[in-house]
């Protein structure tokens, strides 16, 4: 049989569930342009009914208020993520490259490369009609000069760039970390609070904000699942959960841990034009050391943007077979697959090589060309390796990597910063040694053997000299005379034509032994080669430099695409996301209104049942 007083207590229940769902409405109203706050909301059930053993078996008890939940469809949650992974990535690389574009921009101006053609052509062309006028000598040179500033300004432009990006990917580093501690100790704080019975909604919002920024910067993955106590046959759920997040497929932050990573200097150059103080990132070990490498690249999210336009090199890297080695001294020699020209040649004098997946380091290489200048059967030299307290030692080559791959680089798919650094290269190694066969094979006008036109600076301070250079077949070393120690950095014209304006070339011997000043057949060749179509594969040196400035400008407008598709995707997604957990002004009025007639409703209920109970007591009563 029911309580007489039942009827009081199912109002007090309604009354106290309708109070508590005012309270959380209001809590949602208050928090509606919170970052990442999700809606919430009591789930209640029918309390236990009473079994009457009648023929209408049970009766109601009112209403309970189980707990406060939050309104989250993690579907939602991973497509967001997956999809910002992806758009910070392409944005990444569409701001870096613009960047680049700029650079470029400037040399394609009307002050650019094409205005320098036009004025180079116009500067032989006088050259051409006073041939040893001191004047029109010193007039041509400056407008030479002039390029060769230009190429270094891009080519310096690109490293500083390459330095900031640097830069970003160190402070992109530092803001992961931060993440990852914030999600471990809101994890800390969220279990321990649910495991006393209570509520961590607004924590658990807190750390899904916190999720949603690691996602622009790396893949995310989230498992959440129940704590357990115990272990084994002993193992008893707990009444939390916790949470497991890896960032590019690697475990990140737990309930038990949260790992750092560090961004790690390299020994060594990748490419040649690569700026010094390159980093890589490795996982953070217990002692400080650095452990693993963090694989960035082959995933979404900014720090891959960041690495593929700095390390971005369209997968042309150096690569072979290795034929032999030796232990005393450590050295390698490697035969690529096909012969390169030293054209196209950009690996560093001292550098980091990768044989059969190990990272060694060498201090120098050789090289065998034949006569049409191509390189191929390289050997490095005094090689040395990490041993397992990260100090550089002597290497050790097993037999077993002979027949292996001999790699320096990575295959990079993107064209970032070192592929248009190698075009740069490409074109002042090409146009000079096309040029400088013609100064170097005359006189000047002193009848002295013609220099180079174009060469760079040793570190001594004196010129290369590249006249006679990988003539023939041959052997070269990374530290001989050759076309490539030019670099668009290092590149100018030759010292003593700047000073000395009658070391211009623009005759041949047997002119000026027969007293022809006015001879000029070099200057003649020069003037076509401003408009020679087979100097370069692309064409002549305008088409050259429009075909790095195209593929630049096509590259630009794919990322932008993709940028844009990805935002599209992610606001849709966002929007979807918000339907569920976002708080709406309309929804929270309408249910204000709602609860507060349900509440008014459940204390008519008690007034009621009150005037029954004292009919009953007062009027009944002995």
């Amino acid at each position: 049989m029911p309580s007489t007083f039942l009827g009081l207590n199912t109002g007090l229940s309604g009354l106290n569930y309708f109070q508590s769902a005012l309270n959380t409405t209001a809590h949602n109203v208050s928090n509606a342009n919170t970052e990442g706050f999700s809606k919430q909301q009591i789930n209640a059930t029918a309390s236990n009914p009473l079994e009457l053993h009648r023929s209408y078996g049970m009766m109601g008890t009112g209403v309970t208020a189980n707990s406060v939940g939050r309104l989250r469809n993690g579907y939602y949650d991973v497509k967001f993520r997956t999809t910002s992974s992806k758009y910070s990535k392409y944005e990444a690389e569409f701001n870096q490259l613009s960047q680049l574009q700029t650079y470029m921009n400037e040399m394609s101006s009307d002050s650019g490369y094409t205005q320098w053609i036009a004025k180079m052509t116009t500067a032989l062309q006088d050259l051409s009609d006073n041939p040893s006028d001191y004047t029109t000598r010193i007039s041509y040179t400056l407008t030479a000069d002039s390029f060769t500033d230009m190429v270094n300004e891009v080519a310096d432009n690109y490293q500083n760039t390459q330095k900031t990006i640097n830069d970003e990917i160190e402070l992109a580093v530092s803001e992961i970390n931060s993440l990852g501690k914030q999600i471990y100790e809101l994890t800390q704080e969220i279990i321990t609070i649910e495991l006393k019975g209570g509520s961590a909604n607004d924590l658990r919002d807190k750390r899904d904000v916190c999720v949603d920024k690691l996602a622009t910067y790396v893949n995310v993955e989230t498992e959440e699942h129940t704590l357990m106590f115990g272990s084994g046959v002993d193992e008893v759920p707990s009444t939390t959960t916790t949470m497991a997040v890896r960032i590019n497929g690697q475990l990140f932050v737990d309930e038990m841990e949260c790992k750092e990573l560090m961004v790690v200097p390299r020994d060594q150059k990748i490419n040649q034009n690569d700026v010094d103080g390159l980093v890589d990132i490795h996982w953070k070990n217990a002692d400080g050391s650095y452990g693993e490498k963090f694989n960035a690249t082959k995933f979404n999210g900014k720090l891959a943007g960041l690495f593929d336009i700095r390390d971005g090199n369209n997968a042309e890297v150096f690569a072979g077979t290795i034929v032999s080695k030796s232990n005393s001294p450590a050295s390698i020699a490697v035969r690529l697959a096909e012969a390169i020209p030293v054209e196209t040649l950009n690996i560093p004098m001292q550098g980091t090589i990768t044989l059969n997946g190990k990272d060694y380091m060498y201090d120098g290489w050789t090289a065998q060309y034949d006569e049409d200048g191509k390189l191929n059967n390289f050997t490095f030299h005094n090689m040395t390796m990490k041993n397992e307290n990260g100090v550089e030692v002597t290497a050790i080559i097993s037999d077993e990597a002979v027949g292996k791959v001999a790699q320096i680089g990575e295959k990079n798919q993107v064209k970032g910063i070192p592929y248009y650094q190698a075009r740069l290269n490409e074109l002042v190694r090409t146009f000079s040694k096309y040029i400088n066969r013609y100064t170097s094979a005359g006189v000047d006008a002193n009848g002295e053997e013609g220099l180079d036109m174009y060469t760079a600076q040793r570190p001594d301070g004196n010129d290369y000299v590249l006249k006679g250079s990988m003539v023939g077949t041959g052997t070269i070393s990374s530290t001989d005379d050759s076309y490539y120690r030019l670099t668009s950095l290092n590149w100018e014209l030759n010292s003593k034509w700047k000073t000395d304006p009658s070391k211009v070339v623009v005759s041949y011997k047997e002119d000026i032994e027969q007293g022809d000043v006015e001879a000029r057949p070099i200057v003649d060749k020069m003037v076509y080669a401003m408009t020679d179509s087979k100097m370069f594969q692309q064409g002549n040196l305008s088409q050259y430099l429009q075909s790095v400035t195209t593929n630049l400008a096509v590259d630009i407008n794919k990322m932008e695409v993709f940028m844009n598709n990805q935002d599209d995707i992610k606001y849709t997604i966002e929007n979807q996301r918000q339907s569920v957990s976002g708080v709406d002004s309309n929804e929270e009025g309408a249910d204000l209104v709602k609860f507060q007639k349900l509440y008014s409703l459940a204390s008519k209920v008690i007034s009621i049942l009150n005037e029954v109970y004292d009919k009953l007591i007062t009027d009944t009563g002995v």
